[in-house]
């Protein structure tokens, strides 16, 4: 059975409001989250706070010294508490007018499990909040490293429970923010319309509780900021056990380069991208390449 990546790469280019970056498009977006980075990663210095670049953006750095040609989004990862004193700062409005934010909270909803930053005046709108509340500018993603457990058993039985909590908070967002764009492009497979069908079946199921506290429930239940355990990825693209690693792999970041600038990755990124691409050197097959299509982009 083919994954909702595979399917929605194959399906994209037959709908008539989804749109693929040209690549003049993904320069000129690559640029604008260029200088988004040097924003956040100048208040994180300023601060004392470790910010990493993670998943493909820290494979972008080994492996092209920049942005996969291909891909157009930045991905940060922090330790927990740094993570948390970033989000005080932007709540503080350190950061400038030219910035908003959106992360799990006690009082409002969020769009994902993570903190994500967006530019002001600007639109990026994809198939999922083209009926959300949310912001809807260029981001950038903020992910943090929590401690987890130190046993296997121990670091199970923490994962199903937040995979569990995560994969409830999704379908409650599928069914509280319904997206008629998100209904018709499933339906353009059986697969994909019935995969859909049964999310929203089990989001209306849930939602009798508000998504914001889902959301909040998950980011509290996987939040650690201990340095006696091994650190994980909760909201990784491999789920709460799908990234756990020593402390070490991940601090302290080392340097590196990337579109001509110094940023920083995970310490020992040979083991962290490998669990991610195994063989990440080699170039993957076009029809494996991760793209984004969109229904509206507008640039800074």
């Amino acid at each position: 059975m083919k994954s909702d990546f595979e399917l929605m790469n194959e399906l994209a280019k037959r709908t008539d409001y989804l749109h693929e970056l040209t690549n003049d498009e993904s320069k000129a977006l690559k640029q604008a989250l260029l200088a988004m980075y040097v924003d956040i990663a100048s208040l994180c210095e300023a601060h004392g706070l470790t910010v990493m670049l993670c998943g493909g953006s820290c494979l972008g750095s080994i492996r092209h010294k920049g942005f996969i040609p291909w891909d157009d989004d930045l991905d940060l990862l922090m330790p927990r508490r740094d993570y948390e004193r970033l989000i005080t700062l932007l709540a503080q409005g350190a950061l400038g007018e030219k910035y908003e934010y959106n992360t799990p909270n006690p009082t409002t909803d969020a769009k994902n499990a993570f903190l994500k930053i967006y530019r002001k005046h600007t639109r990026n709108v994809d198939i999922y909040s083209d009926n959300s509340p949310f912001p809807q500018g260029i981001s950038i993603d903020v992910f943090a490293l929590d401690a987890v457990p130190r046993t296997r058993l121990g670091q199970s039985i923490k994962g199903l429970i937040a995979n569990g909590l995560q994969f409830i908070s999704i379908v409650v967002l599928y069914a509280q923010y319904p997206s008629e764009h998100l209904k018709e492009f499933m339906s353009l497979d059986p697969d994909m319309k019935r995969r859909y069908r049964m999310k929203c079946f089990l989001g209306k199921i849930f939602g009798i509780i508000p998504h914001r506290k889902w959301v909040w429930w998950f980011d509290r239940f996987v939040a650690s900021d201990r340095t006696d355990r091994p650190w994980g990825i909760p909201t990784g693209r491999k789920y709460y056990n799908g990234e756990i690693f020593p402390r070490e792999v991940f601090v302290p970041a080392r340097k590196a380069e990337f579109e001509g600038i110094q940023v920083y990755i995970p310490n020992d990124y040979d083991p962290y991208l490998r669990n991610l691409y195994k063989d990440y050197m080699q170039l993957p097959p076009a029809d494996k390449r991760e793209r984004h299509f969109i229904i509206e982009l507008q640039l800074p």
